[in-house]
């Protein structure tokens, strides 16, 4: 048995059919509350749950500021292919990203057809990635969601 050295076309660990996805950025010098202010908007939860219906193959995401709000993290976990993934927030979330990101340096707007290029430069890849139920991914979770719950409305009818 041989050693797999081929190095991955996109940073991030897979495991299963999951991929572990993390961008750091640099704040712009005094933006860090004009981002915090976006999340805590109303609002936006029940967005970033449309946005996640929209997507189909996310199953969370997380934006941290740090370092005194100079530093912003966003990491998410995903199914598929990673370009199939960069392209889908593109298509269907472009202003999202453009109204957070364009507080941060050098952000060349999620439109710029060297966008892919700006994510990868961004990327850090974990050191270790796993997943409870690796090979579940969000259709087949919300499928499991969907019939538990059927069968405890039976299960309620029938008592």
């Amino acid at each position: 048995m041989s050693a797999n050295t081929e190095k991955p076309s996109r940073p991030g660990l897979k495991f299963g059919r999951t991929n572990e996805f993390t961008l750091f950025f640099t704040v712009k010098p005094g933006h860090g509350e004009q981002i915090g202010e976006l999340f805590r908007r109303p609002g936006f939860k029940e967005q970033a749950r449309e946005i996640s219906k929209r997507i189909g193959t996310l199953h969370d995401a997380r934006w941290v500021l740090f370092d005194d709000d100079t530093r912003l993290m966003f990491a998410t976990n995903f199914d598929g292919d990673w370009d199939a993934y960069i392209d889908d927030f593109a298509a269907q979330i472009p202003d999202l990203f453009d109204e957070i990101l364009t507080h941060t340096e050098d952000y060349p707007g999620i439109r710029d057809p060297n966008i892919k290029d700006f994510v990868v430069a961004h990327q850090a890849t974990a050191c270790s990635y796993f997943r409870a139920i690796p090979d579940a991914t969000v259709k087949d979770l919300q499928k499991a969601v969907r019939v538990q719950e059927a069968f405890q409305r039976l299960l309620d009818e029938a008592s």
